[in-house]
């Protein structure tokens, strides 16, 4: 328990037991069906941005291409039921695996690049991967893959009536990621990687082997952002290629993560709840302003950049400073 709770003070414990509270009762609380299925997707986005801050937030590494590792979690457990009825227990668990190699394959050759370079390679290879999956005919191609069946066993094959069961077996996947990442901040491997964050040299002239722990950070985050991808896949039980593999799904693991606050833990969570709040909202109520959602994303980021740096995890913070600029000031 002092793993996770040992860098906090009593106030701030109890509204974290407060926010879990809500959390829990939330799909108690709203009977809508609109307001469960935000809730379902802002847990699996934030499992999405916990995965990409492993290596954005905290290793420093900005991938624009982490929908690739989305798609490989959806295409897992899809295609596993749909040519040999293999449970999702056991596919999703295959699929975050088969991400990890991926990504260790990949990463060996590409993680050599930094910035832009770096950046840009990533991007360019989850839009490789996206016309691989259309144009191959084991993937169904653009049709994409239906996964369900009123055959299967429902709790066999994760395939729901009720969205309140979606909800709490993702909600508690999401906790035990949660807890996984809290635990490896307080480690010797998230040091490093905060180390390499900073300066890369500097890291290696003190004996940190920068290769072998950014390989270790790319692997960590593919697997966890497969893992929200396998959970996406079989909520829905439909995707193809274009809802899965785009720059637009990259930039939205990328802004969940970068809205919170990258390399913390509890900021893809906030992010996660702002970003789904206000895409869901102002596509349901202002449907007719097609990309206006796309737009308040801009105007969110802009603002972020300039004032909030750290995120929006931060602004309680800076907050309390300009109060006590301006109680100085006053007092001058």
């Amino acid at each position: 328990m002092k793993a996770i709770f040992g860098d906090m003070n009593k106030k701030q414990v109890a509204l974290l037991v407060v926010i879990l509270a809500f959390a829990l009762i939330a799909p108690q609380i709203f009977s809508s069906l609109f307001v469960r299925n935000l809730l379902i997707l802002i847990v699996i986005w934030s499992i999405l941005g916990m995965g990409w801050n492993v290596m954005g937030g905290y290793c420093g590494q900005v991938s624009n291409g982490h929908s690739m590792y989305y798609g490989l979690g959806a295409y897992s457990v899809g295609l596993t039921l749909q040519y040999f009825k293999l449970t999702p227990w056991i596919a999703i668990p295959l699929g975050m695996c088969l991400a990890a190699c991926f990504a260790w394959v990949i990463g060996k050759p590409i993680l050599r690049l930094k910035g832009h370079a770096f950046a840009i390679c990533t991007m360019a290879l989850a839009e490789c991967m996206r016309y691989i999956c259309v144009n191959l005919k084991f993937t169904n191609g653009a049709k994409g893959v239906s996964m369900f069946s009123k055959k299967l066993n429902p709790i066999v094959y994760l395939q729901f009536k009720d969205s309140r069961v979606y909800y709490y077996l993702y909600l508690a996947i999401m906790l035990i990621v949660l807890i996984i990442i809290k635990i490896l901040s307080k480690r010797k491997f998230f040091y490093y990687l905060r180390t390499i964050k900073g300066n890369e040299d500097a890291a290696a002239s003190v004996g940190i082997d920068v290769s072998k722990y950014k390989i270790r950070a790319y692997m960590l985050s593919a697997a966890i952002v497969s893992l929200g991808g396998s959970l996406y896949a079989q909520y829905m039980l439909y995707f193809d290629p274009a809802s899965m593999m785009t720059l637009n799904v990259s930039m939205m693991i990328v802004l969940v993560a970068v809205m919170g606050g990258i390399g913390t833990v509890l900021g893809p969570i906030l992010g996660a709840v702002i970003i789904e709040c206000l895409s869901e909202y102002t596509r349901s109520f202002l449907g007719k302003f097609g990309g206006l959602d796309m737009v308040l994303y801009g105007v969110l980021v802009i603002i972020i950049v300039l004032f909030l740096p750290g995120g929006l995890l931060t602004l309680p913070a800076k907050i309390r400073e300009w109060n006590d600029r301006r109680k100085a000031g006053v007092a001058k």
